[in-house]
């Protein structure tokens, strides 16, 4: 199924329930990583297992966000999608915590001797078969559902794949009699989880300050917008993350004088925005009109129809806003190259907000060059000039 296809309840199903998984999963190989460490002896598989409750806290607050993301009160009328983000921060310093307690006891404890390596073998197994293969279910599901979260989750444990690796190594060396090589081991994990805490608390303190949403959801919203011909010009695109949600406030210069119909494009829009890019939760746009004077163009061929070919048309029928007209030929028809371009400078410098076409321009680089210049484009059934004019 297409995840454009899904549900709103659907997906706020699924990504719980997947959730839920995942906090079983990480209970699970945390239980059996402490259990086998005390059983063999392992310090390493204890920390390893300490290390996998820093993936159960990210889980949780997982679990968190995603159950309460939908409930809103006139209180919090925006969402109470920050608690995800709220619950990571605390979880982060509970993490930072562990680390220490770890490095502390490895390195300034009693070495203790592994006892039972067949059991460190299969717990280390069995923690390297589940890892590699849930992290790839999840993340999988993550991607269908456009959840950055569970993507994020998933990076987690397979944080726990690779440190399952390295404490196997530090078994064998501390076995076999190298009583240094469980402590790098032990060493290596402690940085894993300290890496772990540190990118958790970065990422919750960035979005409870309300740092700018990332610049590839405003690269799409900027691809979207230079689509519109309605919009004049773009003021400001900026916003904030809430949990797993975005909100997005736009400055927007518009053409139409009608409030009507600009708060009816404006709706529109934002449900455009919506529809296209996951998990915004609201596009805030504030809007004015284009205060320039408004000047259209209407091109001409050599027979005095409307040109449907714009670098190529012969005349350039200039119309203020009290009507009044003035006929120029275009300077750039016999160019060889870039007329397109060179037209629409033209036009610019001599004021036009507005330009009436027979059909659509196709060459991107003309219609970036009009967006740019604030010229919007209008396509028109009528033949020639007189028909045209009897309805402006």
């Amino acid at each position: 199924m297409n995840n454009q296809h899904l549900s709103k309840e659907y997906i706020f199903t699924a990504k719980r329930k997947i959730s839920i998984f995942s906090i079983l999963i990480n209970l699970f190989l945390s239980g059996i990583k402490i259990a086998g460490g005390i059983i063999s002896g392992s310090v390493a598989l204890t920390a390893d297992g300490i290390h996998s409750l820093s993936d159960l806290a990210s889980s949780l607050s997982v679990f968190v966000g995603i159950s309460i993301s939908n409930k809103k009160s006139k209180t919090f009328p925006f969402g109470l999608y920050k608690v995800e983000n709220l619950v990571a921060m605390i979880s982060a310093f509970a993490i930072f915590f562990a680390g220490y307690e770890i490095a502390k006891d490895v390195f300034f404890g009693d070495t203790k001797e592994i006892t039972n390596l067949p059991i460190a073998l299969i717990v280390i197994l069995i923690t390297v078969l589940s890892t590699f293969l849930y992290s790839r279910y999840e993340k999988k599901m993550g991607i269908k559902l456009n959840s950055p979260s569970l993507i994020a989750d998933a990076e987690h444990i397979k944080v726990d794949f690779y440190t399952s690796i390295v404490v196997l190594a530090g078994i064998f060396a501390q076995y076999y009699g190298f009583g240094i090589g469980e402590k790098i081991a032990v060493l290596v994990v402690v940085i894993f989880i300290f890496h772990s805490g540190f990118e958790i608390l970065k990422e919750a303190i960035k979005v409870l300050l309300d740092a700018s949403i990332d610049n590839e959801t405003v690269q799409k919203i900027k691809d979207i917008l230079e689509d519109e011909e309605m919009i004049v010009k773009t003021n400001l695109i900026t916003g904030r993350n809430s949990g797993s949600y975005k909100f997005v406030q736009l400055d927007l210069i518009l053409s139409t004088n009608l409030l009507s119909e600009a708060h009816n494009y404006v709706h529109e829009l934002e449900e455009k925005i919506k529809e296209e890019i996951p998990f915004i939760e609201k596009v805030v746009i504030h809007f004015g009109k284009d205060e320039r004077d408004e000047k259209q163009a209407i091109l001409l061929n050599s027979k005095g129809f409307i040109c449907k070919h714009f670098g190529s048309c012969d005349k350039i029928v200039l119309i203020n806003n009290k009507k009044q007209k003035e006929i120029i030929d275009n300077p750039y028809k016999n160019t060889e190259k870039k007329k397109g371009i060179l037209l629409a400078e033209f036009l610019n410098e001599k004021g036009v907000t507005k330009l009436i076409l027979k059909q659509k321009i196709e060459q991107k680089p003309v219609i970036y060059a009009l967006k740019n210049f604030g010229i919007r484009c209008e396509t028109t059934d009528k033949d020639n000039l007189e028909e045209i004019l009897a309805i402006l």
